[in-house]
């Protein structure tokens, strides 16, 4: 990425907005991984999923334990936005290594569409999957046209999730339970094998689809973020018009899988909760780089890397109308 900080972004109220989120522990309350794992024991009662499981989770702490260690000696952390990004991506074939022991492992073999769309809807019931306060509003609103000051209709906001989680069939199964559905050629992330071919997976994973390349850390994330500014930029049907390369992106993430992201985006926002989860606590030393991150609503306030944080979906959209108010205050 271009580690060139940029002008603080003038955000139009009155313009549609291309909205980029990030899944676990920003969409939703935590991570659903566990949840996904669950669904995959529930089908199989003779194979040791769980035991599995545990096993793969602590050879991923120990094999990144023992490789930060390496990278970082004595526990000296990067001063820098540059040294911090070469060190987050180096850490990347920690999370390649992991992929690999969780596809051998089988923990994920025949796997099915159905046994995780009724499995979904269990895990919803039981609260082990839930949407952050908010969503749901806000994703309500931002099916809202939008106009201009003259009152001319524009685009409605769009809408895209950028994830590492591992099956987009199950980050767009959730949303349709939530009532919230997202088309899955808007969700990137990667996908059990088979399962796009409503086929038992090998339990391997692989790319969707919609990302068609590997999603396992935060320069993964901003390829695909630059991929979707190519694309909104391509798709203006002349150079005169800028209706759609105009609209501004704002990342919403909670991790440093997000860091890159947010540092890209016209605006990125860090999801904090209170109190903070370790991805969160790691995420909010952008401090320590050296960028300054206000609350929300002091977004004006922020440097020139436009960076800022919410708590949740509520504070978002509060944001989003208070711009709006402000907007029709200006023109009368």
């Amino acid at each position: 990425m271009s580690t060139l900080p940029r002008h603080p972004t003038y955000i139009n109220p009155r313009q549609p907005i291309h909205w980029v989120l990030d899944w676990d522990g920003t969409i939703t309350k935590h991570d659903t991984l566990d949840a996904l794992v669950n669904i995959s024991a529930s089908i199989k009662p003779d194979f040791p999923v769980q035991k599995f499981w545990e096993d793969l989770t602590q050879s991923y702490m120990d094999d990144y334990t023992a490789t930060l260690a390496n990278l970082a000696p004595g526990g000296i952390l990067p001063k820098t936005i540059e040294e911090e990004i070469a060190l987050i991506r180096k850490l990347r074939a920690v999370e390649q290594r992991s992929l690999h022991r969780v596809s051998l492992s089988g923990i994920f073999a025949g796997l099915t569409t159905s046994a995780i769309n009724a499995g979904i809807r269990e895990c919803i019931s039981s609260g082990q999957i839930g949407l952050r306060r908010g969503f749901a509003q806000f994703f309500e609103s931002m099916q809202t046209d939008k106009t201009d000051a003259s009152g001319q209709h524009k685009s409605k906001s769009q809408l895209s999730i950028l994830s590492v989680n591992w099956s987009q069939h199950f980050i767009a199964s959730c949303l349709r339970a939530f009532n919230t559905p997202i088309p899955a050629s808007s969700i990137l992330s990667n996908e059990l094998q088979n399962l796009t071919q409503n086929l038992p997976s090998n339990g391997h994973i692989g790319p969707s689809n919609s990302a068609s390349m590997m999603i396992v850390s935060s320069d993964d994330k901003l390829r695909c973020l630059e991929r979707l500014k190519q694309e909104r930029e391509a798709s203006s049907s002349s150079p005169q018009d800028t209706s759609t390369s105009s609209i501004p992106i704002v990342y919403v993430g909670d991790s440093l899988t997000d860091i890159e992201c947010l540092l890209a985006a016209d605006l990125g926002i860090c999801i904090r909760d209170e109190p903070m989860g370790s991805g969160q606590r790691k995420l909010a030393e952008l401090d320590r780089l050296g960028v300054k991150v206000p609350r929300l609503k002091d977004w004006r306030e922020a440097d020139e890397w436009n960076v800022v944080w919410a708590r949740d979906f509520v504070e978002i959209r509060e944001w989003v109308e208070g711009l709006e108010e402000e907007s029709g205050e200006a023109r009368d």
